[in-house]
């Protein structure tokens, strides 16, 4: 158990004293009553059997992708599937309020991360309490509908951030296996990992190629899976997910927040959009494609300013840039709901902190994003209606208000820099 506390960085010497102890119980007796109410509420249709269905696929040998077993289509990487045969061995709603728990706990871990990386990187900032008190409520809405749904996004992003800190840390040894294994969880957490090595040495080069090649190499050689399916696992993975993304595939949902897929549904006729009355202008599909392209591109751009600005002065690391690409892989992403932006908790706290650093004179923009990121949370079909709801979701104002949040962590990060060389 301290092995495992000390990977994470917790200090289990505090655990011991009756304060926390009746604390942590209360947390424990509260999620597990929580835990059980949301998995008895799964369905087979919902978005945990995917995970689950997914995991009992693997142990019998049988195809990932051709949604054997009724769920939805199933989108992760075969290691994925292969963690997820600890779900198959419970039945489904015992899976659910299991890993819905679980889920519980990685927020808990997440705000503490947050809190940590804040701290090492920007020790004199006033506040902190504070700002994560902000980051929590602002980002409120998505970890519940994450815990509602049970997603795999908190998992995939409390390992990024232990990467990052293990990384603040130097205990890269730590810090590279933990955003691999991220990645090869959920695609998105890659440029987390290319943000790493863009500040290494060979070592993490090494230790990044052996533990990929680990990853991809245990779904093939389990007992019970075997070679040739593990192979047409990572085919049929390609085939249905990256390829079609890759070729240009767009998914204009009416709750999708990806950039691509915010352009479709104000751009291009769909049936909810003709339904909700949020189409601006009918553009051609080249023309859309190249506004996409266009933005992505800058934003990439942007990215790799940081990364080689960052190697060649040797410049410090800034929570911009980390802010920044939690905000960019949303963007990017074929597919954002809204229970994936968990990551906001992070990038709100940082433009608090940030809040509290800065002039009065220079708060306005601050003024203007927190009213932004007040509206999202509380637009919903309970609060406003779902005509205006989906009105809200067809126009995407989440996408718009994380491009915001994105060229603001870019100007963060640039006057940064300025002020360390003056």
């Amino acid at each position: 158990m301290k092995n495992v506390l000390a990977l994470f960085f917790i200090d289990y010497t505090k655990l011991r004293s009756a304060k926390y102890i009746s604390l942590i119980g209360l947390f424990i007796i509260g999620f597990t009553i929580l835990s059980i109410i949301v998995g008895q509420d799964v369905n087979i249709r919902g978005d945990f059997t995917v995970f689950w269905q997914a995991g009992k696929n693997y142990t019998n040998g049988v195809s990932l992708y051709s949604q054997i077993g009724g769920a939805e289509r199933y989108i992760y990487p075969p290691f994925a599937a292969m963690c997820f045969q600890l779900f198959a061995l419970f039945s489904l709603h015992q899976a659910a309020a299991i890993f819905c728990f679980c889920n519980l706990l990685f927020w808990v871990l997440i705000i503490y991360y947050t809190q940590k990386i804040i701290l090492h990187l920007v020790p004199q900032s006033t506040h902190i309490k504070q700002a994560l008190l902000i980051g929590f409520i602002l980002s409120f809405r998505y970890f519940l509908y994450h815990i509602w749904f049970i997603q795999m996004n908190e998992l995939v992003l409390l390992l990024s951030l232990a990467a990052v800190y293990n990384h603040l840390l130097k205990r890269d040894s730590y810090a590279i296996p933990l955003v691999v294994v991220a990645t090869f969880i959920k695609i998105i957490p890659l440029f987390i990992l290319i943000w790493i090595l863009s500040k290494s040495n060979y070592k993490n080069y090494l230790r990044t190629t052996i533990y990929a090649i680990i990853c991809i190499l245990m779904p093939l050689l389990i007992k019970g899976r075997g070679v040739h399916t593990g192979i047409i696992d990572l085919q049929e993975y390609y085939v249905t997910f990256i390829q079609p993304f890759k070729e240009g595939r767009v998914e204009p949902e009416l709750q999708n927040y990806g950039l691509s897929a915010a352009l479709y549904k104000v751009f291009s006729y769909t049936a909810d959009g003709d339904k909700y009355h949020y189409i601006i202008s009918i553009l051609p599909t080249t023309t859309i494609n190249l506004i996409y392209k266009s933005i992505i591109a800058l934003l990439l751009l942007a990215f790799a300013g940081m990364l080689i600005y960052s190697r060649l002065k040797k410049a410090p690391i800034s929570l911009f840039e980390i802010s920044f690409i939690l905000l960019f892989t949303h963007l990017a992403s074929g597919i954002t709901w809204e229970y994936h932006l968990v990551s906001l908790i992070f990038v709100i706290s940082v433009m608090a902190v940030d809040y509290f650093n800065s002039k009065n004179k220079t708060r306005a923009v601050f003024y203007i994003l927190g009213f932004l990121l007040f509206f999202n949370l509380i637009i919903g079909g309970d609060t406003v209606g779902y005509y205006l709801y989906y009105k809200s979701c067809g126009y995407s104002l989440l996408t718009w208000l994380l491009l915001l949040l994105c060229i603001y962590n870019i100007v963060g990060y640039i006057k940064q820099r300025k002020a360390m060389l003056n």
